[in-house]
């Protein structure tokens, strides 16, 4: 379905989507009637959003009592396909900073809270409750997800958290883009880009946030740190935190390449060596001036190691080559150019992207890969994620050559996680997120179905915890059987050596069990815990258990 769970996470703004879900899980679920309005009383929209069955349709649809977003959620998604949801959460979330502020006497009424930690209970509520005012949470309308498949095996998503027109105000519908822009960072991908991530971000507007939220909290510690952090930063990097928040461009993101043509060999311990394409990984911000370039060409020159300089009128970039052999090519570079900033691995992932830029080389889009992907994608938007087929599959050799150095993990588990490497072709999407007069709409393409994403949504973590916990706590029973046994070993050497005492005995002589009963703690022979059987041996050598691993040694 265009991985909806992949571009969900990558595209719409993570917390705005995470604390939607923990003030739906807060509140608790309503009931409500089957979600219509006078536009939904025709037939064409009561089979949009009905199962097929053998009984007649209704022409009517019912009308749902409470106020919803359906057809403005509905309208924008793509019905008759494999995935089709719409979650109205208007009576959800109406006023949630009053219900979490009410919280302040449930928790005051808690027996023995003692006057200073209600009081920083109340302040917490206060926190939470203004963040929540402000956010923009509360205008959160409904959400929607459909996908349907344009050909076999090729899956188009959409996804939309919504608001109404004239909406959207709080900070979360703002800091991460305002208005649709062309994706100028697209411009900037070579055609070996494996895996990539541009979107907006505004980080002045999430430092006033902070402040705003911090002033109004009554933590005089909490204001105060927060006032000695830029005081900090300058100490630190020697800029101005100020500046620095002024010169940034808003718009941030990273490209992981691999070149199949240059191959790495990566060698591991007890078998073949890894190889892959060679990777190389470049961060880039948007910025205003060149005032966090400067400062980084000064600390590099200020080291006294050799630094490679590129100054032209459209780039300046400086690399420092390492001298240590790596299996990788790797000299940090940092450059400027265009209103970009870039921080990569090397200088060549950096020349590239500016050649794909001005156009003297062809990049990502022109890519087969890329144009099957970017059909009927929007071009413009204030996110986009790529990731190539090219990726998934470097991934899953290198998963599967990890996990056959494992020795710890049980047979089982290990077969478990293979069969889950194997199966499936490896992912490939593009999604574009957009900030849209009505809310964050989010469409992607991708060769994953959307039953098995969400199967997979829910199955790994389990199957993933268990391949790591079940390991574990056999491990952690058996050490705890070793230790045991080994105290119970000393407890039967120590127990010969006081019967030989009192009765005379030689080093070469051997007690039985019944003899050393008087000697022991509670008068009874101990047992291993792990099954095994005890040899008293005699009084000179030590007490052994049958279990091959149980001495008085392990521990």
């Amino acid at each position: 379905m265009g991985q909806p769970i992949f571009a969900m996470k990558k595209l719409i703004p993570s917390f705005l989507t995470l604390a939607l879900l923990a003030v739906v899980s807060f509140t608790g679920c309503k009931k409500n009637e089957s979600p219509a309005g006078d536009a939904q009383k025709t037939a064409d929209v009561s089979a949009a959003s009905s199962t097929a069955t053998s009984a007649p349709v209704s022409k009517t649809a019912s009308v749902s009592a409470e106020k919803t977003s359906f057809q403005e959620v509905t309208s924008q998604l793509d019905p008759g396909g494999n995935l089709y949801l719409y979650l109205s959460t208007e009576q959800l979330l109406k006023n949630v900073s009053s219900k979490v502020s009410g919280l302040r006497q449930l928790f005051g009424a808690i027996p023995q809270m003692q006057s200073d930690d209600q009081e920083k209970l109340g302040k917490g509520l206060d926190i939470v409750t203004n963040l929540l005012k402000n956010s923009g949470i509360e205008e959160v309308s409904g959400f929607g997800l459909s996908s349907i498949a344009r050909e076999p095996g090729f899956y188009h998503s959409k996804a939309l958290l919504h608001h109404f027109k004239g909406k959207g105000s709080g900070f979360l519908w703002t800091m991460f883009g305002q208005k649709p822009h062309a994706l100028d960072g697209l411009s900037l991908l070579t055609t070996n880009t494996a895996l990539a991530m541009f979107s907006d971000f505004d980080v002045p507007l999430l430092w006033s946030v902070v402040q705003k939220q911090v002033s109004q909290s009554g933590f005089p510690q909490a204001e105060e740190l927060l006032n000695k952090l830029p005081e900090s930063f300058e100490k630190a990097t020697g800029l101005k935190w100020e500046q620095v928040l002024a010169s940034l461009g808003g718009e941030f993101g990273f490209a992981l390449t691999l070149d199949d043509a240059k191959k790495v060999s990566i060698p591991l311990p007890g078998t073949e060596p890894l190889e892959i394409p060679a990777p190389a990984l470049m961060l880039v911000a948007k910025v205003k001036d060149d005032t966090i370039f400067n400062r980084i060409d000064k600390a590099l020159k200020s080291t006294g190691q050799q630094v490679f300089s590129v100054d032209k009128p459209d780039l300046k970039m400086r690399t420092m080559p390492l001298p240590i052999p790596l299996p990788i090519q790797l000299g940090p570079t940092v450059a400027m150019s265009d209103g970009y900033l870039f921080i990569a691995t090397t200088e060549v992932i950096v020349q590239e992207a500016l050649a794909v830029k001005s156009g003297k080389t062809p990049g990502l889009k022109s890519t087969e890969e890329f144009q099957h992907l970017a059909k009927d994608v929007p071009t413009q938007g204030n996110h986009f994620s790529f990731l190539s087929q090219r990726f998934g599959e470097t991934m899953k050799q290198i998963q599967r050559q990890a996990l056959s150095m494992t020795t710890a993990a049980p047979d089982a588990s290990k077969q478990w996680l293979q069969t889950f490497l194997s199966s499936g072709p490896a992912a490939v999407s593009y999604g574009v997120g957009a900030n849209t007069d009505e809310g964050w709409l989010t469409v992607a393409n991708g060769n994953q179905h959307p039953a098995k994403m969400l199967m997979v949504a829910a199955a790994v973590p389990v199957g993933m915890l268990s391949a790591i916990a079940i390991p574990n706590f056999v491990k952690a029973r058996q050490t705890s059987q070793r230790t045991a046994c080994a105290n119970n070993l000393r407890q039967i050497d120590a127990a010969k050596k006081q019967w030989a005492v009192e009765n005379n005995k030689a080093a070469t002589d051997t007690p039985s069990q019944e003899e050393l009963l008087p000697f022991l703690g509670n008068r009874m022979f101990p047992a291993c815990p792990g099954g095994g059987s005890y040899t008293i041996n005699a009084v000179s050598t030590p007490a052994e258990c049958s279990l091959p691993a149980h001495s008085t040694g392990a521990q």
